[in-house]
């Protein structure tokens, strides 16, 4: 399962963003959620949500001796883990990585995302 982006529909609402870190820390804190609203200013004004791509060969954890299964499920990483992701979609704040784990697979920015940017693949 994966969360599949449509930046075209975003509003730049934010409720995807504190959903999650209601859900997985029972506190409304964007900088502590597990996918973020990144605004381009710059070019083409779009509002577009970045969280991890969940992808097949997870780069983020080379070097490490763990089971991709078991660390899919972890909401919490370590900053190197943000640090290694080539498409920059771990959210770092603080000494903490987030990382999407699907919210145990119901994924509440899915049900929370209004104007349908946001859905299960």
């Amino acid at each position: 399962m994966r969360i599949k982006v449509d930046k075209k529909k975003c509003s730049g609402c934010h409720l995807c963003e504190m959903v999650c870190s209601l859900f997985h820390l029972g506190v409304i804190n964007t900088e502590k959620s597990a996918i973020r609203i990144r605004k381009d200013d710059l070019d083409s004004s779009q509002n577009i949500p970045i969280l991890c791509n969940q992808c097949k060969e997870m780069k983020c954890l080379n070097g490490e001796e763990v089971r991709e299964g078991l660390e899919k499920k972890r909401f919490i990483w370590a900053i190197k883990r943000a640090e290694q992701c080539p498409f920059d979609a771990l959210t770092v704040f603080g000494e903490n990585a987030y990382h999407c784990d699907l919210c145990g697979g119901t994924p509440q920015c899915v049900k929370v995302c209004t104007p349908k940017a946001l859905r299960i693949s």
